[in-house]
Order: structure tokens, then C-alpha cells, then sequence
């Protein structure tokens, strides 16, 4: 199927500085907002809890977030979540667990105020909502630690107590109840049917989703994406040196380069949250945008063995309009498909589409307008320097 008929000649190595100025501003421009603006890490990477819930009937947002801040948690961050009709929303919490230093602090010295004096007593925010306390005496009572506790639950909940089976020096594990149950009885406290009807089954709202990540975890999370993309262009450079040889391998790399680049520069310019499936979509990206500067770069080697004696430009050139028609095709039918994800899929589905949709725009225009321009440049310079050392070993033998 051809939609572009066969012989045609648009002059892109004619025209090729004024896309690599583009691509040299929207790179630059994208390096700056990442330094300056920085990216919208989701829960996934920055740590936090993210809690999805669902309404059977229409509700206003600043109602929910007044709900939600009766949960006692730090700074917590309210939005719509898919299309208004849905009624869900997104509650964003920048702790992952509902214990904090200054509350744990508390329930410290109530401890030693109701039950006795404390021998050991650790929290740490990697660990969740879970407290271990020894006390000095080890007779002490479970029933004074248990009415301790019941101070605190109308702010943090309902505690379970374990106590270990050591009944010379026990030890107490004080546990909140999971934050979903939590949050899913305040929201029905408040909003009763409207939030969870359990006499119709048909009506599903509730709590959808809890997520939580403590930031230890979140960085090593993001740092292990960073090597994930680093060793798949490492590996793409070795994989074109050896495929084609090496004046191909530097043009297919910096495209991949100036593929992710751009589109880390969109998600910081709207700050959408970046997760791990942005950095699956990522990944995506860049296969993508390498098969098609490999279909590419297959074309300009077979006209190099096939037009002998035309400048690289030329040849080039040529290779690129042969190829167009399948990149059209190629490109369209994938946007398609990336756009339904977009416009039917919501929430996630919806941000990782968006990151295809900015890839494979830029992916398309950096096999044509970056890759090869890169090439030629790359060939250009290994036969001035083949002509070089051609002319060193002429002057040496005469």
C-alpha cells in the first residue's frame, strides 16, 4: 500500500538545518524545565500513599477533601480521578504510613504515663503503621496498654496488639488497622449509600485502590528505571555497531536520546505524574523509534551498495523517501490505536498513552530529521579521516 507515490523527492538532507535547530531548542528546552521545574513523581517513585475511591452518586470534590482531611494526615491532595461522570477521586498522601514522628512521640510518653516505664520503643516510617514496644517491667499489663491506645483512635484509628511468647522480657507489636478499612469507614460515616451501598449490589463504590511506597523504596525505584534506560541505549549502541557498523550506531542513539529527552520535557512542562508505567512507556518509546530508524537505516546501506558514486546526501535522501510511506502508515495506524488507549482507558492507562502519543510523534521525526543528518555527519567524518591517514602514509613513503 503506497500513499506516497513512488519517486517522489522531498529534499529532507536539503532542508535538515532547520529541524536540528528545533531539535537543539526543544532538547534545550526540555533539559531546562528538568532542572528547573523537575518531574511530578507519583507515589511509585517519591513514596506516599495513593488512595482511589469511588462515589455511586455525583460529589464535589471539596467535599471529599474536607472528608479527607479528618484522616489526620499530612497535607493530603484531592483530585477527580478519569471523566467527571465516573465520581472517583484521587487522594495523594506524601507519607506512607499514617504514623508520624511527632504521633508516635505521643503514644510514647501516654505509654509510659498509663503502663510503665519504656525499655524499647521503635517506629521507623519504612516499617508502616506498626510500633514495638518493651517495657521494664514485664509483668505489665496488657489491659492499661490497650486503654492507652483507645485515646488515639478517633485520630488514627483502630490498634491490634500481638505480644511475642517470651514471658520473661515480651514484646508488644502495635499495630494500626490498614489504612483502606480506615478510610473506607470515615467516607461511609459521611456519606453512607452514596459511598458504599451494601444492600444493593449493584452500586460499587468504595475504597478502588490503596497504594503505599515508603520513600527508601521510591528512590531506589526511580534510581533502578534510570539504569534500566541507560543500559538499553548502552546495548542498542552495541547492537547497531555490530548490525550495521559504527557511523550508523552514533545517529540511532542520540535519536533515542532526543526521544526520551523531549518527552520527559513534556511530562515536566504539564507535570504529569511519572510512574513506572511511564517508564515502561518509555522503554516502549524507545523500540519504537528504533525500528524505525533501523527500516531506515537498512535502505540507506542497501543504496549505498546499489548507487555508486552518488554523495551521501543523495543517497540518503533517497533511502528516507523510499522508506516514507511505510513510516506514514506505520506512525498513523499506531497513533490509532495509542489514541483509543488515551481516550477510553483513564487514570494510568491514560498517562501512559499520553507518553506513547509525544513518542511516537518525536520518535517519527527524530528517524528522519536526526538519526540521518547524525549519519551523515559520522560519514563525513570517518572518510575525512580515512583520507587523512591515507595522505600521513603517502608523504611517509615518498
Amino acid at each position: 500500500m503506497e500513499i506516497i507515490k513512488p519517486g517522489t523527492r522531498f529534499d529532507f538532507v536539503g532542508k535538515q538545518k532547520p529541524f536540528i535547530v528545533l531539535s537543539v531548542i526543544l532538547c534545550a528546552t526540555s533539559a531546562i524545565l528538568l532542572a528547573t521545574v523537575g518531574l511530578n513523581f507519583g507515589v511509585d517513585f517519591s513514596g506516599g500513599s495513593e488512595i482511589i475511591l469511588q462515589f455511586n452518586e455525583p460529589v464535589e470534590v471539596g467535599e471529599v477533601r474536607a472528608t479527607a482531611d479528618k484522616l489526620g494526615l499530612e497535607k493530603p491532595d484531592v483530585q477527580t480521578f478519569g471523566s467527571a461522570d465516573e465520581a472517583r477521586f484521587l487522594i495523594r498522601i506524601p507519607s506512607a504510613s499514617t504514623l508520624d514522628a511527632e504521633k508516635t512521640a505521643r503514644v510514647e510518653a501516654a505509654l509510659v504515663k498509663d503502663v510503665g516505664e519504656i525499655k524499647r520503643f521503635y517506629w521507623t516510617e519504612e516499617g508502616g503503621d506498626v510500633i514495638y514496644v518493651r517495657f521494664n517491667d514485664p509483668a505489665a499489663e496488657q489491659g492499661k496498654l490497650e486503654a492507652s491506645l483507645k485515646g488515639f483512635e478517633s485520630e488514627t484509628g483502630k490498634w491490634s496488639i500481638a505480644v511475642s511468647d517470651s514471658q520473661e522480657d515480651p514484646e508488644y507489636t502495635l499495630r494500626l488497622d490498614e489504612l483502606q478499612n480506615r478510610v473506607h469507614e470515615l467516607f461511609l460515616a459521611d456519606y453512607g449509600a452514596k459511598f458504599h451501598d451494601k444492600a444493593d449490589p449493584t452500586k460499587t463504590g468504595g475504597v478502588l485502590r490503596v497504594e503505599s511506597v515508603g520513600p527508601r523504596v521510591g528512590k531506589q525505584l526511580r534510581d533502578n528505571g534510570v539504569v534500566a534506560l541507560i543500559i538499553a541505549l548502552i546495548l542498542i549502541l552495541i547492537y547497531i555497531a555490530f548490525r550495521f557498523d559504527v557511523r550508523y550506531a552514533p545517529g540511532a542513539v542520540l535519536a533515542l536520546f532526543h526521544d526520551v529527552l523531549i518527552t520527559m520535557g513534556v511530562y515536566s512542562a504539564l507535570q504529569i505524574e511519572v510512574s513506572l508505567p511511564i517508564i515502561a512507556a518509555i522503554l516502549t518509546i524507545v523500540g519504537y523509534s528504533l525500528n524505525d530508524t533501523i527500516v531506515i537505516f537498512d535502505r540507506i546501506r542497501e543504496n549505498f551498495a546499489n548507487i555508486s558514486g552518488a554523495p551521501v546526501g543523495e543517497i540518503v535522501n533517497i533511502s528516507v523517501n523510499e522508506s516514507l510511506s511505510r513510516t506514514v502508515l506505520t506512525s498513523l495506524t499506531t497513533l490509532l490505536a495509542v489514541a483509543a488507549l488515551y481516550i477510553f482507558g483513564g487514570g494510568l492507562i491514560q498517562t501512559f498513552a499520553f507518553a506513547l502519543i509525544v513518542g511516537v510523534i518525536v520518535g517519527t521525526y527524530s528517524s528522519n530529521f536526526v538519526a540521518s543528518p547524525v549519519l551523515i555527519g559520522m560519514h563525513n567524518f570517518l572518510e575525512a579521516r580515512k583520507q587523512t591517514k591515507a595522505s600521513r602514509e603517502h608523504q611517509t613513503q615518498a
